[in-house]
């Protein structure tokens, strides 16, 4: 025998200790397998010879990795790829695959060897790498949210109590000497602290429900209700507000709009909504209710500079990178973020867009009416 003939045994002996081995005839019928194969796949050799290779088949392997993998050695080129493969056991291992077709002398193919490579402890290895690292990730996104909901909550809640305890000191000192004249100025200031008691209030309700929304537990009634009634209670609600700033508020509203929703979140949006508009708008807002055959429109414009990141806005904390916004005045993003929660819910469409005008922010909601009872289970 010649020296290449022991030298390719060596190499053959050395493939066959390092790796999994096994080769098929043209049909994929295995006609050999090295003790590696029997090991990881935990069948014996004479379970193994004489059955086809579709037998580790992975149910969740796609059937067109299988079909690349046949067209390639067929065609008499070498295959390489990563497999999922099932053992004797019904458990997975994955291997690390190269197949190559074995010609004779006149170039026909006439087995496959196929070199395996166990990489499962490798694959399991990464993946819980890569899920520590998510959950790394995971706890430091908590650790900001905290720090950025205390920041919300402090800043959301330090003016109105500035403005309590002032006005309260002022008051106290102007009742221990009191004047005639002073009556109107000092009823006036107690109608302003009344005032920041309710928006903070209201503050901690929201960031409350959020919560609530967050975790799926916060509750909804469904009925059916007038939108001209909603949005006309809160008008008169923001109405001291609306004529303090000289805002305009137009309206072009279609008669009787009834849907069946939640009153209560639906007056909540449209209060949240119409609360932006006052606090960044100009002088004029618009407001449009319109009803369709099989949908609701409402829409609420102000006049004001406009949103830059028409998506973004909608993220909680989002209004703290002030790149966001080129309205005037600083805010939290809980409002928009509750919003958004609420919309989800309740399945109506929300889009900010530019005003009709050119300047300013169209807030439009959209409700289908074929979903009302499509409503999350809470």
């Amino acid at each position: 025998m010649s020296y290449d003939f022991f030298r390719n045994q060596q190499y053959f002996r050395a493939l066959t200790e390092a790796s999994i081995v096994s080769k098929s005839d043209v049909n994929g019928v295995i006609i050999y397998v090295n003790d590696n194969f029997c090991n990881v796949s935990g069948y014996t050799e004479e379970e193994l010879i004489g059955r086809n290779h579709n037998m580790f088949r992975h149910p969740e392997s796609p059937d067109a990795l299988y079909k690349e993998m046949w067209e390639t050695i067929t065609s008499g080129k070498i295959w390489r790829g990563r497999m999922i493969n099932r053992k004797k056991d019904g458990s997975d291992f994955i291997a690390e695959s190269t197949i190559i077709p074995l010609v004779d002398e006149k170039g026909k193919i006439h087995e496959y060897m196929a070199i395996r490579n166990d990489i499962t402890d490798m694959v399991k290895l990464k993946r819980e790498i890569f899920l520590k690292e998510q959950e790394k990730i995971e706890h430091e996104k908590i650790r900001e949210a905290q720090k950025s909901f205390l920041l919300l909550f402090t800043h959301e809640l330090k003016t109105p109590l500035n403005a309590i305890i002032n006005f309260t000191k002022y008051i106290k000192k102007h009742l221990e000497h009191p004047k005639e004249d002073n009556q109107e100025k000092l009823l006036g200031l107690l109608d302003t602290v009344t005032d920041n008691a309710t928006d903070m209030l209201e503050t901690i309700t929201m960031i409350l429900e959020t919560s609530k929304l967050n975790a799926h537990k916060l509750t909804y009634t469904f009925t059916l209700f007038s939108l001209n009634d909603v949005i006309a209670s809160v008008l008169i609600k923001y109405d001291s507000l609306l004529k303090g700033k000289k805002i305009k508020v137009v309206q072009h509203m279609d008669d009787n709009v009834f849907v069946y929703s939640d009153p209560l979140r639906f007056k909540q949006i449209f209060s949240n909504i119409l609360s932006n508009a006052i606090k960044y708008g100009n002088d004029k807002i618009a407001i449009t209710l319109k009803e369709e055959e099989d949908h609701v429109v409402i829409c609420i414009e102000d006049n004001g500079p406009g949103i830059r990141d028409k998506e973004g806005v909608f993220n909680l904390y989002a209004q703290e990178d002030e790149n966001f916004l080129q309205r005037k005045g600083q805010g939290t993003g809980i409002g928009l973020y509750f919003i958004k929660l609420l919309c989800q819910d309740l399945h109506i469409a929300h889009t900010i867009e530019d005003a009709d005008h050119g300047s300013g922010v169209k807030f439009t909601l959209v409700y289908d009416k074929k979903n009302k009872n499509g409503h999350r289970n809470s």
